[in-house]
């Protein structure tokens, strides 16, 4: 087995303790927040995980619910992140609940299906930005591995991830393919240059981008 299965590697880079991540809203939730002006339309259903998967990406993490996650690190590839004796580690979550543990000169234990090693105990953790210190880490050997498990992620996302889900899917469901005006019987219905030109629910225009910023991780662009 290969060390990064234990757990899933998420789209993300990091392990969870998890086999399937739920879509941030549900079909009923998106009908409480379009009034339910679309009724049953199966094309809801489809699009919300679209619409997820392209705010996780922006992003760059799960944001919600609360997982357990884990980050297997190189010394070698964290050399400018060491501070005299300590090290600072920027975790890819802007929410971090809580840190399991730390291992150093981690090693995979196929008997105790974990990670053997030094423990650290030491340490400060940023809750609102993932920034984690650990004291005293000295300088290990540059092929030596961290691993670090920790618990990050909202239990359920925010109302303004809700809302920014429902408003794709509403894009992908109200202008289709890039359709600019639509027709019915005696009734037309003509939409914007903007819903035009953001037909796919999995795309982020600048507004929603700015809202995103507050829940981006740090280092992901």
């Amino acid at each position: 087995m290969s060390e990064f299965e234990h757990g899933k590697l998420s789209p993300w880079g990091y392990i969870i303790d998890a086999e399937t991540i739920p879509d941030f809203i549900t079909a009923t939730e998106f009908s409480n927040y379009t009034a339910n002006k679309f009724g049953t339309d199966t094309r809801i259903s489809a699009n919300i995980p679209s619409a997820t998967e392209g705010i996780r990406n922006f992003c760059g993490w799960h944001i919600a619910p609360e997982l357990t996650c884990g980050m297997l690190y190189n010394v070698r590839d964290l050399r400018d992140a060491f501070v005299g004796p300590d090290l600072l580690i920027q975790l890819p979550a802007t929410y971090v609940t809580g840190v399991e543990k730390i291992v150093l000169n981690a090693v995979w234990n196929e008997d105790a299906d974990d990670w053997d090693g030094d423990l650290l105990d030491d340490y400060d953790i940023g809750m609102g930005d993932g920034l984690l210190r650990i004291y005293d880490v000295g300088m290990p050997d540059r092929k030596a591995k961290i691993f670090i498990k920790y618990t990050a992620g909202y239990a359920e996302a925010p109302s303004t991830i809700k809302e920014l889900t429902a408003d794709r899917v509403t894009h992908a469901v109200v202008n289709p393919y890039g359709v600019n005006s639509e027709s019915a019987g005696g009734v037309s219905v003509s939409y914007s240059g903007i819903w035009a030109g953001s037909s796919n629910a999995s795309a982020l225009p600048s507004d929603s981008r700015e809202i995103l910023e507050a829940y981006k991780c740090k280092g992901v662009f």
